[in-house]
């Protein structure tokens, strides 16, 4: 099992982990800008957390800034990354607290103050220039809800 206290091992993909580990970083950092910045301009994001894709990267800033108002505090724990050739396979954990409008297909959601940890798993895949062209998000929807005592 590796996780993001371990350094990348370059003899099994080190530049690609290295490349996630970036990502996440910037994330962590509510770094809306620098964590778009390492998506394609026309990637396309499959997520749990919305109905339809989120298409491109000035759209994904977007949604990136939304998370952030959100819950200002967030973070995402690498637990395990898996990789092979220019995809990645990562094992996550989403925590944060509900402090700003969580928005939903459905509305926004006003703040509950609760403070969440959710599993994740997000597969990518990077184009020739080493930006993401196609990621899959699988966040624990209903595991939010219940933390937010929306359920």
């Amino acid at each position: 099992m590796r996780d993001s206290r371990h350094r990348p091992d370059p003899a099994a993909g080190g530049d690609r982990r290295e490349q996630v580990e970036h990502t996440i970083a910037a994330l962590n950092a509510h770094d809306a800008a620098g964590f778009a910045a390492t998506y394609s301009q026309d990637a396309i994001v499959y997520t749990a957390a919305s109905p339809d894709p989120v298409r491109g990267r000035a759209a994904i800033q977007q949604d990136t800034e939304q998370w952030i108002t959100a819950m200002p505090d967030m973070t995402l724990e690498l637990e395990e990354v898996a990789v092979d050739g220019p995809t990645a396979a990562m094992r996550l954990l989403f925590v944060g607290t509900h402090t700003g409008p969580l928005m939903t297909p459905s509305g926004a959601v006003p703040p509950t103050g609760r403070r969440v940890s959710v599993p994740m798993a997000v597969f990518n895949r990077r184009d020739e220039s080493g930006t993401t062209e196609v990621e899959h998000r699988y966040l624990d929807m209903m595991s939010m809800a219940q933390q937010l005592g929306l359920v």
